[in-house]
C-alpha cells in the first residue's frame, strides 16, 4: 500500500537548493581562513628552516611537512564543495524544469544534470542509480575518461 505525500515539489527544491548555497558560502569562508593559516604556517616554517639553531631548523622542517599535508587534505574540501555544488545545481535544474510552461523530456534533464559532473565517481554513481529508468535513455558514459575509484582528480 503506497501513500502519496502532497507537497509542492518546486518550492521544496528551491528551499533545498538555497540551503545548500548558504552552506557552501559558509564553508567557502572557512576554507579561505584555513588556507590563510596554512600559508602562514608555511611562511613560519621557511623562517625556522633558515635559523642557525639546528633544533629550530628541524622544527621548521616538521612544520613545513605538516603544512604540506594540510594543503593536500584541503583538496578533500574542494571535492566536497564541487559535489555539493553539483547537487545544488541539479536541484535547481529540476526546479526550473518543473516550473517551465512545458516540462522538458526526462532524458534531456538527466543529460544536463550528468554533464555538470566533473568527477568520474559522480558520473558512475549517476549511471548506476539511474540506468534502470527507461526515461533515462542512453545518457551515456565515456569509459576512456575514467579515473581510478577514489583517485584524486585535479581540476
Amino acid at each position: 500500500m503506497s501513500r502519496e505525500i502532497s507537497i509542492p515539489l518546486p518550492p521544496l527544491l528551491e528551499l533545498t537548493s538555497r540551503q545548500l548555497e548558504v552552506a557552501l558560502q559558509s564553508a567557502s569562508a572557512q576554507v579561505e581562513r584555513l588556507a590563510g593559516s596554512v600559508a602562514e604556517f608555511t611562511r613560519l616554517a621557511v623562517e625556522m628552516n633558515a635559523h642557525a639553531d639546528a633544533t629550530v631548523a628541524a622544527h621548521g622542517a616538521r612544520l613545513a611537512a605538516e603544512a604540506q599535508r594540510a594543503m593536500f587534505a584541503m583538496q578533500f574540501l574542494d571535492q566536497l564543495t564541487q559535489r555539493v555544488t553539483h547537487v545544488r545545481d541539479a536541484l535547481g535544474d529540476m526546479h526550473d524544469a518543473l516550473a517551465a510552461p512545458v516540462v522538458p523530456p526526462t532524458h534531456l534533464l538527466l543529460a544536463v544534470i550528468r554533464a555538470r559532473y566533473t568527477m568520474e565517481d559522480e558520473r558512475r554513481l549517476f549511471d548506476v542509480m539511474l540506468s534502470h529508468l527507461p526515461e533515462a535513455g542512453c545518457v551515456g558514459t565515456d569509459a576512456s575518461s575514467e579515473s581510478p575509484r577514489g583517485g584524486v582528480e585535479l581540476f
